[in-house]
């Protein structure tokens, strides 16, 4: 029996619109939203496999963002929207017609249908800035565009979201694993992988984007920073990545302008491109929360890379590890907090030798 025909007698359910709700991130979202005592309206595109949220709801409406008149009466009877909706390049489609246009469409019929409330998942970054890259200036235009439909209104600006079904760390450990590396146990580090990310996890985002549907919500709308409970460099990211697939690598620099000339090269002749110059632009910048709320959002700890790293791929390890330039030790449960031990100071190292 599924999840909504074992609740049905517990009476009706205000519903909720989720656009991209068959997604990476929408399969995820879509069993929070319903936890949190709504009934799921889930736009899909026509032939699109529905079975990962069927569970959860029969109520689909085929349209495309894009597509304005594809929209009409998704909204219709729904007290709310979670758009979810975005690429990462524009192989997928272009920045401007998914983020701008398309968030601009589901506004508008969300408008038109009386929703109270619009929770729009953006990407940590977004800003105004002429030096930034496409996606996060587009993200920053569809931020402004839900900030100022009248409604009440959360942008939710993400870090970089990992799980099962992420195209990061899964990324990352595939490179570990490739047939290619072994006779050159190397992975390439872009300009050293020292730029920062803060990886979070999908559960812990979809959970946060659910919760912000509620009327006793307890924060005002605004947007609000989500990521994990430590910053990584890349190149720790990488080291875990290559835990995940018991293999040894060594991380050699790349410089900035080989990897423009890759991500070029990938561009051009790539339909799904690993890199492109728009990521690259990105990697470039701090990828830290200036003001992380998602565990002031969940009330608990967040769940942190490693500690998912270990569960996903079979880990098990309790001792301490080096990773980078960091230590983890005690692998916990996603519940609990996961230590985090920095190396101490090399002052520090030597008072501690007999």
């Amino acid at each position: 029996m599924s999840a909504h025909e074992s609740r049905s007698s517990a009476g009706p359910r205000r519903r909720v619109l989720v656009t991209g709700a068959t997604g990476y991130v929408g399969r995820h979202v879509v069993p929070h939203v319903f936890e949190q005592g709504f009934a799921v309206r889930a736009l899909v595109r026509g032939g699109s496999n529905r079975s990962a949220v069927a569970e959860y709801t029969e109520d689909f409406h085929e349209g495309d963002v894009t597509d304005a008149a594809s929209l009409a009466g998704a909204c219709e009877g729904c007290c709310g929207v979670v758009h979810l909706v975005g690429v990462i390049n524009e192989k997928q489609g272009s920045f401007d017609a998914i983020h701008i246009q398309g968030t601009r469409n589901v506004v508008a019929e969300a408008q038109r249908a009386g929703c109270e409330v619009f929770v729009y998942l953006s990407g940590l970054g977004a800003r105004v800035d002429p030096n930034a890259g496409r996606y996060h200036q587009t993200k920053d235009a569809a931020e402004r565009i839900v900030a100022e439909s009248g409604m009440r209104a959360y942008n939710f600006p993400a870090s970089v979201i990992f799980g099962p079904e992420d195209e990061f760390l899964n990324l990352f450990v595939g490179m570990a694993r490739s047939m290619l590396n072994p006779p050159w146990p190397i992975m390439p580090a872009i300009a050293g992988g020292h730029s920062y990310l803060q990886p979070v996890w999908v559960e812990d985002v979809a959970e946060v984007l659910a919760r912000a549907l509620r009327e006793d919500f307890p924060f005002p709308p605004a947007s609000y920073e989500l990521g994990g409970p430590q910053p990584l460099k890349v190149r720790e990211i990488e080291r875990i990545a290559c835990r995940c697939a018991r293999a040894s690598r060594i991380l050699v620099p790349i410089p900035m302008w080989k990897a423009k000339i890759i991500a070029f090269f990938m561009e051009t002749f790539m339909s799904k491109p690993l890199l492109t110059l728009d990521q690259l632009k990105m990697l470039q910048e701090d990828g830290r929360c200036k003001m992380n709320m998602t565990e002031k959002i969940l009330g608990r700890p967040a769940r942190s890379l490693w500690d998912y790293a270990c569960e996903q791929f079979g880990l098990g390890e309790r001792r301490a590890v080096a990773v980078g330039a960091a230590t983890y030790t005690d692998v916990v449960r996603p519940q609990e907090r996961i230590l985090w031990r920095p190396e101490p100071p090399k002052e520090e190292k030597a008072a501690r030798k007999p």
